[in-house]
């Protein structure tokens, strides 16, 4: 599945420039921990909070489907690292039920998602004279899906709503009342372990499903740092927004592959024609980006899991 990243015109290669603000789009709804209430009553807050995204995303999806797919999705992102992250205190079943839930509506954008990504990363892509008819008629064969797809967004985003309306006051039945800092510093911990594990598995197998596994920990990691950087030191805003940088090009690498392996499918399907040279350019701009990301990741944060997990809760002040 692609990354949930919204497509963006830069060519996945070539290096960023500063992106123009939306005159009018209102920010994503981030993981937001309030600072004047008891932490367990902020945590279940920023829950809800995020969650209240999904809905109101859900409901506008008709007026704009490709957004309204877009944030559904990194709410429901920012809701499982939450889950994720409380996984000590509350135990291995309640967790795995509402993470559960929280797949369940996630997986009903699927398709959606995926139709307007490859369509971007395959836009993104430098010129491959070679395979200019292939291309287009790639770029064709997409271009019919996002139109079905979008007209089926509504529909399929109000049924994932159903697994998690109830999802806020679960959480707040299940999580402990004596929930503390410690509790919160072990979640960190675990979290930082399970990056790592991945990453190392990664970089020895240099496997398209480990770099994939890898960006999910990442991004796991990311949003339990942004629960607490909000209102955190200037350091602890620098380390969410690190973590943040490096989640977005590892979806770009990700997008590569699944863009490779979709067209591989279609063409051994007679639904579009062969494109060598495309997927060759495709594989190469993919394994140099993977390469670099691996050293990126090893290199950005040394610290042990509890050493990082106090580190962050210092640098909340």
């Amino acid at each position: 599945m692609a990354s949930e990243q919204a497509p963006r015109p830069h060519p996945p290669h070539a290096p960023r420039e500063a992106d123009p603000k939306p005159a009018r789009r209102k920010p994503a709804g981030k993981l937001r921990l309030p600072r004047r209430r008891p932490l367990r009553e902020g945590i279940v807050t920023a829950f809800a909070r995020v969650l209240g995204v999904t809905r109101r995303t859900a409901r506008s999806s008709a007026e704009d489907p490709v957004s309204a797919v877009h944030e559904y999705r990194k709410s429901l992102r920012r809701a499982r690292a939450v889950v994720a992250l409380l996984r000590p205190a509350l135990g291995r079943r309640a967790e795995r039920g509402l993470r559960r839930k929280l797949r369940e509506a996630f997986e009903v954008t699927g398709p959606f998602r995926d139709a307007d990504v490859l369509q971007a990363t395959l836009s993104g892509l430098p010129p491959v004279p070679d395979d200019d008819l292939a291309r287009h008629a790639i770029a064709v064969s997409f271009e019919l899906d996002q139109h079905r797809s979008r007209r089926e967004a509504s529909e399929a985003l109000a049924r994932g709503l159903a697994s998690v309306a109830a999802l806020p006051a679960v959480l707040d039945t299940c999580l402990e009342p004596a929930f503390s800092a410690h509790d919160f510093e072990r979640g960190l911990m675990r979290l930082r372990r399970r990056e790592r594990r991945a990453l190392a598995r990664a970089k020895e197998s240099h496997a398209v499903e480990d770099f994939h596994e890898w960006r999910k920990r990442l991004k796991e990691l990311r949003y339990a740092v942004e629960l607490v950087a909000s209102a955190g030191t200037p350091e602890l805003q620098a380390r969410e927004k690190s973590l943040g940088n490096l989640a977005r090009d590892l979806g770009d690498v990700t997008d590569l592959t699944v863009l490779a392996r979709e067209i591989e499918r279609r063409r051994d399907e007679g639904l579009v024609p062969p494109a060598p040279h495309l997927l060759a350019t495709i594989g190469e701009l993919a394994a140099g980006g993977a390469a670099k990301l691996l050293d990126r990741g090893a290199e950005l944060f040394e610290d042990d899991p509890k050493t990082f997990a106090r580190q962050v809760l210092a640098e909340r002040g």
